[in-house]
């Protein structure tokens, strides 16, 4: 018996992929808008239900996810950063796409007490999730610097492009906070500004309420947790999205609902994917550490 589900995706740059994934996903479930989880009746009673969404609003949503979305007559949600959209400013992960690893690596032991040898095998991902989003960008603007290296061209979608998925009434759209900072990083008053000027800005943009938030990278107890948690309560959101690949049911907190991952392979792994729920993360990290483990020893680095 299938069980409900939410998945997530961000980059989808192959239109007939994304197709098949969607006709799949047509066949095995009823897709339903995100709202229906907020009904705790409904995805208690009904099994086989599934929402899609999509995180940062790259562009590629709208030019290629989109229009199978539209033929298909498919539901999704998508959860961006206002202060992104405004000031046209890539998050820092797309920033550093392509960037030579050792010359940042040599920069991050340089400022930090991570050794060199540790921040370039460690991968550039797993080190900066260990730091507030400012010193981030403080390490991209000295490896800019040093490397000549200008900004890359502003990847996500546009106001416009935003404002007109909403207005096919098939695009939900939460908020996904201002700076894509993982949150557990900051301090209790950025926190609550990264998570509560999304809403609120994102609202006064779209003219609507927004009820719907997903955590950056959306680990519990590591990326956030109860003071989250607690700050989205407080601003009236219904559901907020973790990155947890379970299942959604009668257990799922809804300031932590689950999400599986979904970003490639055929849809004979996507199923195998789907199927193996929580157990998916022992699969994939059998052989090696996991970015989870990486991170817990990074940080043992930065406390000494």
């Amino acid at each position: 018996m299938k069980r409900n589900i939410i998945v997530n995706m961000h980059v989808v740059e192959n239109p007939q992929w994304f197709e098949n994934v969607i006709l799949y996903l047509k066949s095995a479930y009823k897709i339903v808008p995100l709202s229906a989880f907020e009904d705790e009746k409904m995805y208690q009673k009904f099994n086989s239900l599934c929402s899609i969404t999509f995180d940062d609003g790259d562009l590629t949503f709208y030019n290629v996810a989109f229009p199978v979305l539209k033929k298909h007559n498919v539901p999704a949600a998508i959860f961006v950063s206002p202060q992104s959209i405004v000031n046209q400013e890539n998050f820092w992960f797309q920033e550093i796409a392509g960037y030579d690893v050792e010359a940042m690596a040599k920069i991050i032991s340089d400022e930090t007490k991570i050794p060199y040898e540790i921040a370039k095998n460690y991968g550039l991902h797993a080190v900066f999730k260990c730091f507030p989003v400012e010193k981030i960008h403080h390490f991209i603007k000295i490896y800019q610097e040093k490397t000549h290296t200008p900004p890359k061209e502003f990847r996500n979608m546009n106001l416009e492009q935003i404002q007109e998925v909403q207005q096919s009434e098939l695009i939900t759209i939460g908020a996904h906070t201002l700076t894509h900072p993982v949150l557990a990083n900051e301090t209790d008053e950025k926190c609550r500004t990264e998570i509560v000027q999304s809403i609120n800005e994102l609202s006064q943009m779209l003219n609507q309420e927004i009820k719907y938030f997903a955590y950056p990278n959306g680990t519990y107890k590591l990326d956030f947790g109860e003071r989250e948690m607690n700050i989205l309560r407080k601003n009236n959101v219904k559901i907020a999205l973790s990155t947890d690949p379970d299942f959604a049911g009668k257990n799922s907190d809804k300031m932590a609902f689950p999400r599986k991952g979904i970003t490639l392979g055929s849809v004979r792994f996507i199923k195998m994917k789907i199927f193996l729920g929580r157990k998916w993360n022992y699969f994939k990290n059998f052989r090696s550490l996991s970015e989870q483990k990486k991170r817990l020893i990074l940080k043992q680095f930065l406390e000494k």
